[in-house]
């Protein structure tokens, strides 16, 4: 090939990447997690058929975005796509970030039924708490938290795991556990950190249990 020939090829490829045509979404990708389950449509509305759904708390890598809002995914080998009011940007999950919005919280009043951000019950600061620090949904109630994370043994205790307390009636508190013996926990005293290796919380201890591996 002589050097002429070269040059026009090259000139040829350089103007065909220049009038490629653009599907208007942006070509990178979003890593996001569900904060409510979430349909998967064939098209970027909801006019579009249903192909499937996301739980609540799933993180997924999309490869797309489109003008209004709507993440594009390849799933079971169709282009779906999920609503941007159901996601939220992923955040990295570490006991270090929960711990951070955990504190921020102390001395704040206990209320029963509340879910913050200004007054907590139990349960109701474990989940804001979860959601708000490393965007994961976990269930509303003490009991349903116990049923809804994976048990694990006094050994296998970390920070950021779960304490269930049963003061004889079934799982009625929550704690999250931050090491040392103690846990951060919102109760009748308001937030804050109480021993759980030893005195009053520890004679009630139900089992621990994991939602999140930090």
């Amino acid at each position: 090939m002589n050097k002429s020939l070269a040059m026009l090829l090259v000139l040829i490829l350089a103007v065909s990447v220049l009038v490629l045509p653009t599907s208007g979404e942006a070509a990178t990708t979003y890593k996001m997690t569900t904060t409510v389950e979430s349909n998967i449509r064939t098209g970027d509305s909801v006019k579009y058929p249903i192909i499937g759904y996301y739980k609540a708390g799933t993180t997924v890598i999309f490869n797309a975005k489109t003008k209004n809002n709507w993440y594009r995914i390849t799933y079971k080998g169709k282009v779906g796509y999920v609503s941007g009011k159901c996601l939220a940007p992923y955040k990295v999950q570490s006991f270090a970030a929960l711990n951070t919005e955990a504190k921020k919280h102390l001395g704040k009043k206990y209320k029963w039924g509340a879910t913050g951000p200004t007054s907590f019950d139990c349960s109701g600061y474990t989940s804001y708490v979860f959601k708000q620090s490393i965007n994961k949904v976990i269930p509303r109630t003490a009991k349903q938290q116990y049923n809804a994370s994976t048990k694990i043994k006094a050994s296998q205790l970390k920070a950021g795991d779960l304490v269930f307390f049963n003061y004889g009636s079934g799982i009625a508190h929550v704690g999250i556990y931050v090491g040392s013996g103690k846990m951060i926990n919102a109760q009748n005293n308001g937030v804050k950190y109480d021993n759980v290796s030893s005195g009053y919380w520890k004679r009630y201890i139900a089992g621990y249990g994991r939602v999140a591996n930090l």
